[in-house]
């Protein structure tokens, strides 16, 4: 499958767990901790599973002084900044907020993307570069209207 349908399909199912996690944290009088830590057991659960057959490929990255270095940057800025503190403040978002506003302030990620991309990684800037992120910047001002 062509990756743009791949990302499609991970903002549909992003877009379905949040109305469900924000429904199901409201329904049990759950504070967002406990809504995250049941996805993120949920989650290692199934990717244990999923990724058991590949621990070969793992191994093999932590033999080297690169592959360690690769897996730590990994560990730090998705796990622990994206994965649990991202999340953490995403579940509270949601727990809060109304799921209409919260969800496209939370997904300004072609914005900060775009940041990352020209200011730290060097990439170019472009007209259709900037010309996209203004207008996902300018519907999530709309939404949020």
């Amino acid at each position: 499958m062509r990756p743009e349908l791949w990302a499609i399909l991970t903002a549909l199912l992003w877009a379905t767990g949040a109305f469900f996690g924000k429904r199901g944290m409201a329904q049990a009088g759950l504070a967002p901790q406990q809504g995250l830590t049941i996805r993120l057991v949920v989650s290692a659960l199934v990717l244990l599973a999923v990724t058991a057959p590949r621990l070969g490929e793992l191994v093999r990255g932590l033999g080297t002084e690169v592959g360690r270095r690769g897996i730590g940057q990994i560990a730090l800025f998705e796990g622990l900044v994206a994965g649990s503190l991202g999340m953490l403040a995403f579940y509270t978002a949601l727990r809060h907020g109304a799921l209409s506003r919260v969800v496209p302030l939370a997904f300004t990620v072609p914005l900060w993307g775009f940041l990352l991309g020209v200011l730290v990684a060097g990439e170019a800037v472009t007209l259709p570069k900037v010309l996209g992120v203004a207008a996902v910047v300018g519907g999530i001002i709309l939404l949020n209207m």
